[in-house]
């Protein structure tokens, strides 16, 4: 039986309770601050519970923030990051990078998708399973024109589909144009949206999944909370969407 993954978020991966196959696509977008990273943590710690080795790529912080998370989940990042098991990409701090791998060709897509499949390549021999979370990548795209981010994230994505690589895609809303990201969204498998809702003396997380390619999408809106320890909480009793 084919392996399935899941977030690690006991109420979100109710909402996909078939799980996902490796090789999805997931869109995580929404606001400032709304919890994206934290998400991202999560998918993370699951990643490496279940045995697949995990490649974060940080561009909107330092790696260090990362690992800030993971170890208030009580994931110890050191001992996973000597096995090979979690590799953290810093496309943040450009030419003062201390990490092992960074990317400080920021005008260049190109030279970034060959840091991906570089990376790929040499887990792909080992013949591990691999979750790849790039945090924001709107962040990177904001140097480019249309043509360019679409070209480029067709090819990639079809790279990463076919390479059997999850992958989870961090966007901040508002960054890039409505147009880009309504045709990047039609690009995944899974879409995640996480925004602010309620008044602004009463603000609460919402967070809205679905799966455009099968035209299934859950409207509905559920409310989630961050916890320090914990992670994050979501409300739902919830029937599921199937997905890949």
């Amino acid at each position: 039986m084919q392996k399935r993954a899941y977030f690690g978020v006991e109420g979100l991966d109710r909402l996909i309770p078939q799980g996902m196959c490796y090789g999805s696509q997931i869109m995580v977008h929404g606001d400032t601050g709304v919890g994206k990273t934290v998400l991202a943590a999560e998918f993370i710690k699951e990643g490496l519970r279940c045995g697949d080795t995990c490649i974060y790529v940080s561009c909107d912080e330092p790696p260090e923030v990362m690992r800030r998370y993971l170890q208030s989940f009580k994931v110890g990042t050191r001992a996973y990051e000597e096995a090979g098991r979690l590799i953290f990409v810093d496309a943040y701090e450009e030419g003062t990078s201390r990490e092992k791998y960074h990317f400080s060709e920021q005008n260049s897509l190109e030279k970034y998708f060959a840091l991906e499949k570089e990376l790929l390549n040499k887990l792909q021999s080992e013949d591990k399973q691999i979750r790849l979370i790039v945090d924001s990548l709107s962040t990177m795209f904001t140097l480019f024109d249309e043509v360019e981010v679409l070209e480029f994230h067709r090819s990639r994505l079809k790279f990463l589909r076919k390479a059997g690589v999850l992958v989870l895609d961090v966007f901040v809303d508002g960054v890039l144009s409505d147009r880009v990201m309504t045709v990047v969204s039609h690009l995944y498998s899974v879409i995640l949206r996480m925004k602010f809702g309620g008044s602004g003396v009463y603000p609460v997380r919402l967070l809205q999944i679905g799966k455009l390619r099968s035209g299934k999408f859950t409207s509905t809106p559920y409310m989630f909370w961050i916890s320090p320890i914990f992670g994050i909480l979501v409300a739902s009793e919830l029937g599921g969407v199937e997905v890949g």
